[in-house]
């Protein structure tokens, strides 16, 4: 049982306020909407105590006390403004102006920048300094999205503090002693981190900012709107900043402490930069004698609806991908299901569920387990921000983590990996009652003996990260051959499975794709490529020509994430609005508008814009969650595949495991995160590396199922197993998905210093 914190009430400028014992000044304050200026402190990573600012004076104490770090007691009498305490604040600002450039008409944080405001609001008028100002290196490289001006920087430490509590990467430090000291790399390798752009929202002046968004705007130029992220299932809220239909940053939204905890992952903040790639598609793309012609939208929905028509529902599928919106899945899924079509899905890739049951749980849910299990890939690429929820628990609240089958090469929360589930189970201490599963969604059977394994505690909270980020959404508006909208049972149709089975076997005629890249992401590219080339009719709506797109019959123009409203469930089911920040390209739609007209062409009517949202709320409220991890009814019978023969080589068995900043899509076409983009790479265990002659930095091809992977980076990992190789999947350079599903690969050949040699011979 919880016990109540005991009150205390303090006076603060003459007004009396009762808060928690052991609450800091600095928050006691914001009760009555006092501000005392801090620099070091930050909310989310406590009290520092280096910069001084927050000066404040407390009666019967004889000097000046700094509020970030003051816990109040009962009776305490507090001024926060005075003539002792502004000459207090007046003279730290004199120290950390000595030397401070006056570069502020072009510095990015100009506008926004607590130095300029503090300066005002305490400063002096002017400068006593009689010697030269001491100068910095300006415009440091400091990695490939972040820029450093040391000589701006007033060592308050927020970042080097960021990295160390939040992220515990611990990459950042400060370098030297005293008017020296400056912020660098602890390796002198540039900074990296799925996270680093919070340093730049937490630097209150300009020493770190932005490559992005470096001399791009001031931001009283900018305008605002507040949304919700789509790059990942986790549903950060953040703010889009956009000027002249350019949108030039996202920021956080510091107060959203149920789902983001105030953070933003670096694909949520960076990429960006395909909403006005010139590459975006703006005009409906026919292809005709394999030559690609513009057309009409009335000519593209007479098209689609005919060859619908002619095809008949039984040889017509969908694939409707999460990156739709919960109103688009809803009213995809609503007129084909009127049109007669069963066939309907949303698994574009490996994953088989994204809707974890009638034990799903919050975020404050994981952050608050004992024990967190991660079965299959971690939430540390494809949801980065629900990973920092994970290190927070082992961290702060001293959660037990338990791995099984997550192959990441560098995490940064201390793990115990275990072999099976069994094996998790026993690894569980005594009177746990809190543990939080996670499951990638992918081995339906791992799914189920998850579910089974632990059905004596009280509180057992699932989670299962969407490969896209509204995979969840998806499922639950009936884009599904097994349920319609709610896991409501329906005429059962095929799957995309069996969708792509059919078409190879020339029992496709139609498939219309959306929000999806089969071709890339699917488990057996080569099956997706064959199944669309042998479909008689294809049609794709996206944002570029990607590789599903290029085997189209019809490309579609789509809006992009920015540029429509509606909704969205993130992974613990949440129901998230997303507002349009800025206007699409003339001549791109929204699927929802897509869908709408080719219901006109049909002859399909649709429910109202007013019912449509009214029928997303209630499925949300009212979804049958009668299933848990790996049920038959949501995953499908298993597709069994013939297992490859070892033909007397080392065989590996081909893992496949996303990054954040892989894919086709948004980051392929996004040239200003060119440097983030991983470079395609094998990772293998020690023992395989020295049983193949073969060392981290070496190139590699790859072979199975009678197909090649060239030019593969490789790494070695410790904690890989012995026939397991780990690639990474959605690069559009060099697909992972290739060798195909379940696929067995063998190093065919090797290159070290530019030389060809075969597997091998250097043993």
């Amino acid at each position: 049982m919880n016990q109540e914190v005991p009150q205390v009430t303090v006076t603060i400028d003459g007004i009396r306020v009762t808060v928690p014992k052991g609450t800091l000044l600095v928050e006691a304050s914001k009760q009555i909407e006092k501000e005392i200026p801090v620099y070091c402190y930050h909310t989310k990573l406590g009290p520092a105590g280096l910069c001084r600012i927050c000066l404040v004076q407390i009666e019967g104490v004889p000097k000046l006390q700094i509020a970030c770090n003051t816990p109040v007691t009962e009776g305490m009498v507090v001024h926060t403004y005075n003539e002792k305490v502004d000459d207090g604040r007046r003279a730290v600002l004199e120290f950390l102006l000595l030397n401070h450039p006056l570069d502020c008409p072009i510095c990015d944080k100009g506008g926004e920048c607590d130095l300029q405001d503090y300066s005002m609001a305490y400063g002096q008028g002017a400068s006593r300094l009689a010697d030269p100002k001491s100068s910095k290196p300006k415009a440091v490289d400091l990695g490939p999205t972040i820029v450093l001006d040391e000589e701006r920087c007033i060592v308050c430490q927020r970042c080097v503090r960021f990295d160390d509590i939040i992220t515990r990467e611990r990459s950042l430090i400060v370098k030297d002693r005293g008017a020296k000291d400056i912020i660098a790399t602890a390796t002198d390798e540039p900074y990296r981190s799925n996270f680093s752009g919070n340093v730049t929202e937490l630097c209150p002046v300009g020493a770190l900012t932005s490559k992005t968004y470096r001399f791009k705007s001031r931001p009283w130029d900018l305008h605002r709107t507040k949304t919700t992220c789509t790059q990942c299932s986790v549903g950060c809220q953040l703010n889009v900043d956009q000027r002249h239909g350019n949108v030039l940053r996202t920021m956080s939204v510091p107060d959203d402490d149920a789902i983001s905890d105030g953070w933003l992952c670096d694909r949520g903040r960076y990429n960006i930069g395909y909403l006005n790639d010139d590459r975006r598609i703006t005009t409906p793309l026919y292809k005709q004698d394999g030559q690609w012609m513009q057309i009409t939208w009335e000519d593209a929905l007479e098209l689609w609806s005919d060859a619908i028509k002619k095809a008949g529902p039984e040889e017509t599928g969908v694939l409707g991908g999460g990156r739709l919106l919960n109103e688009e899945a809803y009213l995809l899924a609503h007129m084909f299901r009127a049109a007669g079509v069963k066939n309907l899905d949303w698994r574009a890739g490996r994953q088989r569920q994204a809707t974890p049951g009638r034990t799903g749980g919050s975020f404050a849910d994981l952050e608050n387990a004992q024990v967190i299990i991660v079965a299959g890939q971690s939430p540390s690429e494809v949801a980065p921000v629900m990973d920092l929820r994970i290190r927070k628990a082992v961290y702060k609240h001293g959660a037990k983590l338990l791995t099984i089958g997550a192959y990441e090469g560098h995490s940064q929360v201390p793990a115990t990996a275990c072999n099976t589930i069994a094996d998790a189970v026993k690894a569980i201490p005594a009177g746990t009652q809190r543990v939080a599963l996670v499951w990638d969604g992918v081995d339906p059977q791992r799914g189920k003996e998850l579910a089974a394994a632990l059905p004596a505690l009280d509180s057992i909270s699932m989670f299962i990260p969407g490969e896209q980020n509204n995979s969840r959404g998806a499922e639950a508006m009936g884009m599904h051959p097994l349920f319609g909208p709610g896991f409501a049972p329906t005429a059962a149709g095929r799957d995309f499975a069996g969708m792509i089975e059919d078409a190879r076997q020339g029992k496709m005629r139609v498939l219309s794709v959306f929000g999806a890249n089969p071709v890339l992401h699917y488990q057996d590219g080569v099956a997706a490529r064959e199944a669309l080339q042998k479909t008689g009719f294809v049609v794709v709506s996206d944002l570029f020509m990607t590789q599903t797109a290029e085997l189209a019959t019809l490309v579609l123009p789509a809006a992009g994430g920015f540029e429509k409203s509606g909704t969205i469930m993130n992974v613990c089911g949440d129901l998230l609005p997303v507002h349009a920040a800025m206007e699409r390209p003339n001549g791109a739609l929204s699927d929802l508008e897509m869908i709408a007209g080719l219901a006109e062409a049909l002859g399909v009517a649709l429910p109202s814009a007013a019912e449509l949202d009214d029928a997303v709320i209630k499925t949300v409220a009212n979804a049958n969650l009668q299933f848990s991890f790996g049920d038959d009814s949501v995953c499908g019978a298993p597709h069994v595949r013939e297992a490859q023969k070892d033909r007397g080589r080392h065989g590996l068995h081909v893992c496949t495991h996303a990054r954040i900043f892989s894919g086709g899509g948004t980051v392929a076409h996004d040239r200003a995160i060119d440097d983030l983009r991983p470079l395609p790479e094998a990772a293998i265990s020690s023992s395989t590396a020295k049983h193949l002659g073969i060392e981290t930095g070496d190139c590699v091809d790859l072979e199975g199922n009678g197909r090649t992977m060239h030019d593969l980076l490789v790494e070695v990992r410790p904690n890989l197993p012995e026939d397991v190789v780990v690639l990474i999947a959605g690069l559009a350079d060099d697909p992972a998905n290739t060798l195909g599903d379940d696929a067995v690969a063998f190093v065919v050949n090797v290159r070290k210093a530019g030389e060809l040699e075969p597997a091998g011979a250097a043993r």
